[in-house]
């Protein structure tokens, strides 16, 4: 079958940015939302029941009558001022309650749509 596309068509600018992954107690949910918000993120994803082993021992997602007592992850992608900002904060949250954070580059289509 013959292509009618040109490899000039199937080319993306591709911008960088930072991808922000935060895993807290889902008690922590709120604090961390509002952070991200103040920082300037235009949007985020929450996934709730999230487990996993570290300094902590085994954390179990999917607990049955308590979603404050799980673990939630928190993605957002953002350029690097806005992580920037939200790292500091998290650096503080980090001193009082457990969690962790990792920020990775990331290639995205439309980076105008990661900044408000």
């Amino acid at each position: 079958m013959e292509s009618h596309y040109s490899e000039e068509d199937t080319v993306l600018e591709l911008n960088k940015m930072l991808k922000l992954e935060i895993i807290v107690s889902g008690e922590d949910e709120t604090i961390v939302t509002e952070m991200i918000q103040k920082a300037g993120v235009s949007g985020y994803t929450v996934i709730p029941n999230v487990s996993g082993y570290g300094h902590a021992g085994y954390h179990e997602g999917r607990l049955l009558f308590n979603d404050m007592a799980s673990q939630i992850m928190i993605m957002t992608v953002a350029p690097q001022s806005v992580i920037n900002k939200v790292a500091k904060g998290m650096r503080t949250l980090f001193e009082e309650k457990s969690g962790v954070m990792f920020v990775s580059e990331v290639l995205v289509a439309r980076s105008g749509y990661f900044s408000k």
